[in-house]
């Protein structure tokens, strides 16, 4: 070998090497950076994926549910290192309120916890956590058509009216503790208003503008009358019932359950999980 062609090989090593030790520096800095952007963000939002971890467990549980072996008898079998305050777990599966709880109800069930505490608080009976069922199926990214958003499927003017901030950068429909908190006032100064929680409730669905036309025009306040008389959507006087029926499947002994008719099968009002 000739000594040109081995300085130009050392050159080629050299410069070889020089190239790693630049590219190592900058590459562990860049995720250095990315990892303190990330904390950073976290941060400023302690309670973020807190709705979507219950959510998680909610749908881990049922899941490991389904493999629980079944008696002779017809009783489940539970082990009792895995048991949990599920009332589902001795309670046939179904996808229908009449005949027991769906994954759905099963999953806002496990979100109670967090959410009971602060309708309480607002003077809001806790069975109306099954507004939740039916708006969103517990699901926190739940989208309407509308442009209703998150758990309790509130609406950008009216959420910003309860001190969210909705725009570009942040949607505090999504945070499990801000929407319910914000649910929880809307309802109870709709329940102000009207003084009935089934008007309460249509009001939630179809705004209170439109159910007080409706008691304008009719000259009642009754929300059974004014479904006969069909001034509300047919949306809204399939909703009513719907949560009526939903609180009944958590609660029958609940007062609010009382209703004339049954309501359909079970039926989550949010179109997509996005």
């Amino acid at each position: 070998m000739t000594n040109g062609m081995i300085f130009g090989a050392k050159h080629w090593w050299m410069a070889l090497a020089a190239i790693f030790f630049w590219a190592v520096p900058v590459s562990l800095w860049s995720q250095g950076t990315l990892l303190s952007q990330q904390t950073h963000s976290t941060g400023e939002q302690p309670f973020s994926g807190v709705d979507d971890s219950l959510a998680g467990a909610a749908d881990a549980i049922l899941a490991s549910v389904t493999q629980i072996p079944v008696a002779a008898n017809g009783q489940v079998g539970v082990n009792k290192t895995t048991s949990t305050n599920l009332a589902i777990l001795n309670r046939p599966q179904s996808r229908t309120w009449s005949s027991g709880p769906s994954f759905a109800a099963a999953r806002v069930d496990m979100l109670r916890p967090a959410i009971e505490p602060i309708l309480r608080s607002h003077g809001v009976p806790t069975d109306l956590v099954a507004v939740v069922l039916v708006e969103s199926g517990g699901h926190a990214t739940a989208l309407s058509p509308k442009g209703a958003r998150g758990l309790w499927q509130l609406m950008p003017d009216t959420a910003r009216r309860y001190g969210l901030r909705v725009d570009d950068t942040e949607d505090d429909r999504l945070d499990l503790f801000k929407a319910t908190d914000a649910a929880a006032q809307y309802l109870h100064d709709l329940h102000a208003q009207f003084g009935d929680w089934k008007l309460a409730l249509a009001a939630y669905n179809t705004g209170e503008v439109n159910v007080g036309s409706a008691i304008l025009r009719t000259h009642t306040q009754d929300f059974d009358e004014l479904t006969n008389l069909r001034v509300l959507p047919l949306e809204t006087r399939n909703y009513v019932p719907r949560v009526l029926a939903a609180i009944r499947s958590f609660d029958p002994t609940s007062s609010l359950a009382e209703h004339h008719g049954e309501a359909g099968a079970e039926a989550v009002f949010a179109s997509s999980s996005r």
